[in-house]
């Protein structure tokens, strides 16, 4: 009959469009990131080194109190090898941001609006407290996809302009999204420490995977 033949080409129709919708989605949303991973590593090479500056109180050292990167700016490179990541951070962790690669908390301040933004003082690698890095894990580069692949002791890189950061990984953990029962940006003491977040299961945002690592050397 003429209705069930055009009924038919209508639903493979939006068939092949889901199916396009998905492939984009998955793939071809990692091409933008790719491209814009290349240009953020150019921009960050043509930055000047930055002066480390330490801290008379606790002895950690990172950039002066006036770097203050603008959103979506080059921060820092990532490097976790057993994770397989490998990217340019860049400053903030909106939507637009997260596009771009990684991207680091940044304070509440005239650009940034909670509840994207920390009321913690902003942490760099190097210095005393919680560096918070976010990323996606099944799209947009999928930085973080292996993420859970993640042990105790291995190591996580921090690539900046005031000095090269190593850290330990201590815990993993998975929490709840909606709850938000852990409080990642709590100073933790006398420590200086990085946490990478992402979504948890895969292809999924029900939970938060949440990596601790611990400053062992710059």
């Amino acid at each position: 009959m003429t209705w069930l033949r055009v009924l038919g080409k209508a639903l493979i129709s939006i068939g092949v469009g889901v199916l396009l919708f998905v492939a984009w989605t998955l793939w071809g949303t990692g091409i933008y990131t790719a491209q814009q991973q290349n240009r953020l590593e150019d921009e960050f090479a043509e930055q000047p080194p930055i002066a480390a500056e330490q801290d008379p109180i606790s002895g950690f050292t990172g950039p002066s109190e006036e770097y203050r990167p603008s959103a979506g700016d080059p921060v820092f490179a990532l490097e976790v090898p057993e994770a397989g990541v490998r990217s340019m951070v860049v400053q903030g962790v909106e939507t637009e941001e997260l596009r771009l690669g990684p991207g680091h908390y940044p304070d509440c301040r005239a650009t940034f609006e909670k509840p994207l933004c920390t009321n913690e003082e902003e942490v760099w690698p190097g210095e005393q407290g919680r560096v918070i890095v976010s990323g996606h894990r099944t799209t947009y580069g999928r930085e973080f996809w292996d993420l859970d692949k993640l042990e105790n002791g291995d190591e996580i890189v921090a690539r900046t302009k005031w000095g090269i950061i190593r850290y330990e990984v201590t815990e993993t953990r998975i929490v709840d999204d909606q709850a938000r029962d852990i409080a990642i940006a709590d100073p933790p003491g006398d420590k200086a420490e990085i946490v990478l977040t992402t979504c948890h299961p895969k292809y999924s945002a029900a939970e938060r995977l949440i990596v601790f690592g611990e400053m062992v050397r710059t």
